[in-house]
């Protein structure tokens, strides 16, 4: 796994190296020699600089981006078959983000592991992203492939999240969509659809839970939670001649 934030996630008081060191030998039978041999080996390919003297520094002594590489390092060190990546991205500035996400994919390309991304960022996620689940309220709400998703959304909370992304394309709005309300209290959940008392759509039908199904869109594989029929979906989602979800105020 690779966590969303480095500095806290590695040990303040010891050594980088050691860190990956001790992550091999938790994992392997390797002798200290082999599994120094190993971080090193893993440091260098994440492209940190000096690696055999680097992998004796300590945290602080990395940038962000250095020391995300060294998390990279370190999950991929006993070769995974499947890597979970938490934000690992959302403290970097744009260009070692996308340092950052070019390792991810070099890697995974390298080892043949399947990668979870957890990740609020859309960008990110069309960049890397072969299929795509949505959630919100700690629930699947859509899942389907990245084109499915970007091009066909069959869910009001990804169209509101698709619609709340500064466009450049588009001309400047006087201020960015959002989507109304507050996410729900997952102690205390709402009743049926958890989406509902923010979805200006909402009907009494959504007083009970849908199932995750295929309700509409092009594959059977594209599955969603929203009781609204297809030609409905396709109707109320365009805002303005684009995907987006209605401001509460308004009618369907």
């Amino acid at each position: 796994m690779i966590f969303q934030d480095p500095m806290t996630s590695l040990n303040p008081v010891q050594r980088v190296g050691d860190q990956i060191i001790e992550q091999i030998q938790a994992h392997r039978d390797l002798g200290d020699a082999e599994a120094r041999t190993r971080a090193i080996e893993m440091l260098d390919r994440v492209g940190i600089p000096r690696a055999a003297e680097r992998a004796r520094s300590y945290p602080h002594e990395f940038s962000g981006g250095m020391r995300q590489r060294a998390m990279i390092a370190m999950a991929f060190s006993c070769e995974p078959d499947v890597l979970i990546a938490d934000e690992p991205t959302t403290a970097l500035d744009v260009t070692i983000q996308a340092q950052i996400l070019r390792q991810i994919i070099e890697m995974r390309e390298e080892s043949n592991a399947g990668v979870i991304l957890v990740t609020h960022d859309l960008g990110v996620v069309a960049e890397v992203a072969d299929r795509i689940a949505v959630m919100y309220g700690g629930q699947i709400v859509e899942h389907g492939t990245i084109d499915e998703l970007f091009y066909d959304p069959q869910h009001p909370y990804t169209w509101g999240l698709l619609g709340s992304i500064a466009r450049v394309d588009r001309d400047r709005p006087d201020r960015l969509p959002a989507i109304s309300g507050l996410p729900p209290s997952l102690a205390n959940p709402p009743e049926g659809c958890r989406f509902r008392p923010r979805c200006p759509h909402a009907f009494d039908a959504c007083r009970q839970l849908p199932d995750l199904e295929h309700r509409g869109g092009r594959s059977s594989d594209h599955v969603d939670r929203c009781f609204l029929s297809d030609e409905q979906k396709r109707t109320v989602r365009e805002v303005d001649g684009h995907v987006g979800l209605m401001s509460a105020g308004a009618t369907s």
